[in-house]
């Protein structure tokens, strides 16, 4: 052999009692493993549990939300029906108030508009008013009429036949005698 020494390598079972030495040293490590887990995870478990109880009141808490929610939605279609008869009723008091309006130009959704559409239509009357008052004084100024009765003259016989002329005669002779 020239300087190299030679391990012997034996390869043995072990025997009942090593092998319950061993076994009972790997169950002291698993335990001693898993109370380190525990130890290591029981801020993160508590945490878990403080996380699950926020979440379950959470939920119950909106589910109450939801409920609110559900009764305000019905409250606020209420009032939008309720705002739109109004609104109804508001445009029939413009129509009752005012004869000269019609329907077609008493528009809107809301009072605002309404009150918009009866500006314009108070604006639209009088301007018809307006022309109206200045078509009857132009008129006036053209055909003026004397006051009393209008003075009687004869029946104007230019363009009638001979026997209208002679009927028309008749007539008046008659006339004078009753």
């Amino acid at each position: 052999m020239n300087g190299e020494t030679k391990t012997k390598v034996e390869n043995n079972t072990p025997t009942a009692e090593d092998y319950e030495a061993l076994r009972q040293e790997l169950e002291a490590e698993k335990q001693k493993a898993a109370q380190l887990v525990e130890e290591a995870t029981k801020p993160l478990q508590e945490r878990i549990a403080d996380l699950e109880d926020d979440m379950t009141r959470k939920v119950e808490d909106l589910d109450t939300l939801e409920a609110k929610l559900a009764t305000v939605t019905a409250d606020l279609e209420g009032a939008k029906a309720a705002y739109a008869y109004a609104v109804d009723d508001y445009k029939k008091l413009v129509l009752a108030s005012n004869p000269l309006f019609t329907i077609d130009i008493i528009t809107g959704d809301t009072i605002d508009d309404v009150k918009t559409s009866v500006e314009k239509a108070g604006f639209l009357v009088n301007k018809v008013k307006e022309g109206l008052e200045a078509q009857a004084k132009a008129l006036a100024g053209l055909t003026t009429v004397p006051a009393g009765a209008p003075a009687r003259t004869p029946q104007n016989t230019e363009g009638l036949s001979t026997k209208e002329k002679i009927n028309l005669g008749l007539e008046q002779a008659r006339k004078k005698k009753e």
